[in-house]
């Protein structure tokens, strides 16, 4: 049970779900779902920070979805897209 426990913490249930709560943020301008979303993206880049290349950007991922929650409480939604990129494109290419 606890291996299924850390799979889905650790895993693609928690990263789809952090990325849509991040998305449904950004489409609605509710900078609170964005730090959300960054709080459950915060086990998945923890464990990439084991993975050799991406080890420090991957500590970084969760404070670019925190700024992008700034950057939505004033109002730059531009900025906002852009700092949610790299969680986007990380979750992207772990997959293949």
């Amino acid at each position: 049970m606890s291996d299924l426990l850390v799979q889905i913490v650790f895993g693609w249930p928690f990263i789809i779900i952090s990325l849509l709560v991040s998305l449904f943020g950004l489409i609605t301008k509710r900078y609170w779902l964005l730090l959300i979303g960054a709080v459950l993206f915060a086990p998945f880049s923890y464990y990439l920070y084991g993975a050799p290349g991406i080890r420090w950007v991957a500590l970084a991922l969760p404070l670019f979805q925190f700024a992008a929650a700034f950057a939505v409480r004033n109002n730059k939604m531009l900025l906002a897209g852009i700092l949610t990129l790299p969680a986007f494109l990380v979750s992207v290419s772990r997959s293949e």
